[in-house]
């Protein structure tokens, strides 16, 4: 879990935060001696009268 807050105004340090949060599903792997993976998927609704059409 992403648990750490940073300052409202800190120019980095935000990401993770944002993604937990934006997220439906996330992923954290870490890849020792070639860091760390994250993975995450958002789901998305699609409007009936939508431009783009999901099959």
């Amino acid at each position: 879990t992403v648990a750490r807050r940073r300052p409202s105004l800190a120019e980095h340090g935000r990401g993770l935060h944002l993604i937990a949060e934006l997220a439906d599903h996330v992923r954290l792997r870490n890849r020792p001696g070639r860091g760390a993976v994250v993975s995450f998927e958002r789901m998305l609704k699609w409007r009936e009268d939508a431009l783009l059409r999901v099959s």
